[in-house]
C-alpha cells in the first residue's frame, strides 16, 4: 500500500508476511537468488481461532505478533534494516471496481469515498488506491480499477515496533502483491508483458485467485475458503480432530504414493472434493470473466500453489481446460522448500510464499504492488 524511501543497502529487505496463524520474516541471500539466509517465525495468538468466514478481526494479535517480531530481529541475525510488509487478508479488502476518468487528485478522493462506501471503512482511517486493470472502457467511460483498502491505523500499529528500533521500512502491500511477485520473478521481460496466467494460492482461511500479464496484476479475487475449510471437511467425514484432518492432508502433500498413507489418502482426497472443486468452479469463472470483460485472452496456464498434493490441480485443469501446474518453469518453488529444509524450517513452504515473495521486492517500486508514494520521514 505504501513506497518508502529507496535505499542502497546491497543486502535484500526482509519480508515480513502476517499470516493468519503466524509472522513469518524471511530474508534471501541477494533478491534474484533464493538462497535463505535467515529467518524468523512468531505465532499470532488469539483468544479465539479465526473462523474459515471471517472477514475482519480487531488486528490485535498481529500487532503483538509484531512487537514480538521486532524484538527478535537481532537474534534472528538479519543482515538488512529493511523490510517489506505484507499485510493480512482480513485486513485487506479489495475488489474490481468501476471509476471514471479524474484529474489524479480529484481520482484519489474518488478512490478514498468509493473504498470507504464498498468496504465500510471509516473514511478518516483509511489508506485506498486503485490500480488500473486495463480493461476496455464501458460504455460510460468508466474505467476498471483493482481497489484496495486498509485501515491506516492497523498499518501504523504495525509498523510502530520495527520503526522504533530503528528498522527501516521498504513498503507495505497487501499479501496478493507478495504472492503475484513470488509467481512472476521470471516473467519481467518485455517479452513476457503480453503473457497471461493464472494464479491460485490457497492459504489458510482463504484462496487467491489472480490474473498476471507478465509481472503485472491484472485481475485479483479472493475467497473465503483454504486449507482450514479443507481440513474441516475431511474431519468431518473421517472422524478426526481438525489437528489430525490437517497433519493427514499435509503427509499427502509430502508423499502422495507411499503405501502407508494411500487408503488414508483417498478418503482424505474424496472429503476435500466438494472444496476443491468449488474453488476450481469459482477460479474458473474468474479466468472467464477476464478473458471476455478485459478482452485479454485465456490464461496460457495456471500456476497452484499452497494446495499439497496436486488434486486442485487436477481439478481446475478439468473445469477450465487450462494446464496447470505446482511450480514455475526454473522449479523456484522447489528451490524455496529446499532452502527451508537446510535452514530447518519445519513448517509447509507454501506458508513461506508471501514472505518469498516479500523478501523479493527490490528498491524500485513494481507496477503490480505501487500506490501512494509516502516519505519514511
Amino acid at each position: 500500500m505504501f513506497s518508502f524511501r529507496n535505499s542502497n543497502s546491497a543486502c535484500g529487505p526482509v519480508g515480513i508476511d502476517c499470516g493468519s496463524d503466524a509472522l513469518r520474516l524471511l530474508q534471501l541471500r541477494t533478491v534474484a537468488g533464493g538462497t535463505i539466509t535467515s529467518h524468523l517465525e512468531v505465532s499470532v495468538a488469539r483468544e479465539q481461532p479465526l473462523a474459515p468466514l471471517a472477514r475482519r478481526d480487531s488486528g490485535a494479535a498481529w500487532i503483538r505478533a509484531a512487537e514480538e517480531a521486532a524484538e527478535g530481529w537481532r537474534t534472528a541475525r538479519f543482515r538488512s534494516s529493511r523490510f517489506v510488509l505484507s499485510l493480512p487478508a482480513p485486513r485487506t479488502q479489495f475488489q474490481i471496481v468501476s471509476l471514471p476518468s479524474l484529474a489524479r487528485a480529484d481520482f484519489e478522493r474518488a478512490s478514498q469515498w468509493e473504498a470507504s462506501d464498498r468496504f465500510g471503512m471509516d473514511h478518516g482511517d483509511l489508506c485506498a488506491t486503485a490500480l488500473p486493470t486495463n480493461a476496455p472502457a464501458t460504455t460510460d467511460g468508466k474505467g476498471e480499477y483493482l481497489l484496495v483498502a486498509v485501515e491506516q491505523s492497523f498499518v501504523e500499529a504495525m509498523l510502530e515496533p520495527f520503526l522504533r528500533r530503528g528498522l527501516e521500512p521498504v513498503a507495505v502491500e497487501p499479501r496478493f502483491a507478495s504472492a503475484a511477485r513470488a509467481a512472476s520473478r521470471h516473467a519481467r521481460r518485455e517479452a513476457d508483458r503480453s503473457r497471461v496466467r493464472g494464479v491460485v494460492l490457497v492459504g489458510r482461511d482463504e484462496t487467491t485467485i489472480l490474473v498476471l500479464r507478465g509481472d503485472e496484476i491484472a485481475f485479483a479475487r479472493e475467497l473465503p475458503s483454504g486449507n482450514l475449510a479443507i481440513d474441516q471437511a475431511i474431519s468431518e467425514r473421517l472422524g478426526l480432530s481438525m489437528e489430525d484432518a490437517s497433519l493427514l492432508r499435509q503427509e499427502i502433500a509430502l508423499s502422495p504414493s507411499t503405501p502407508f498413507t494411500s487408503h488414508a489418502a483417498q478418503a482424505a482426497r474424496d472429503a476435500a472434493r466438494p472444496v476443491l472443486a468449488m474453488i476450481a468452479n469459482e477460479a474458473t469463472m474468474c479466468f472467464r470473466y477476464y478473458s471476455v470483460r478485459f478482452r485479454g485472452g485465456t490464461p496460457s496456464s495456471v500456476l497452484v500453489l499452497g494446495s499439497g498434493d496436486g488434486a486442485l490441480s487436477q481439478e481446475i485443469k478439468q473445469a477450465s481446460g487450462i494446464a496447470t501446474a505446482v511450480d514455475d518453469e526454473r522449479s523456484s518453488f522447489q528451490t524455496l522448500a529446499l532452502s527451508l529444509s537446510e535452514a530447518n524450517v519445519r513448517s509447509d513452504s507454501a506458508l513461506w510464499l508471501a514472505a518469498y515473495g516479500a523478501a523479493c521486492k527490490s528498491s524500485a517500486t513494481p507496477r503490480a504492488a505501487q500506490t501512494t508514494q509516502r516519505d519514511a520521514a
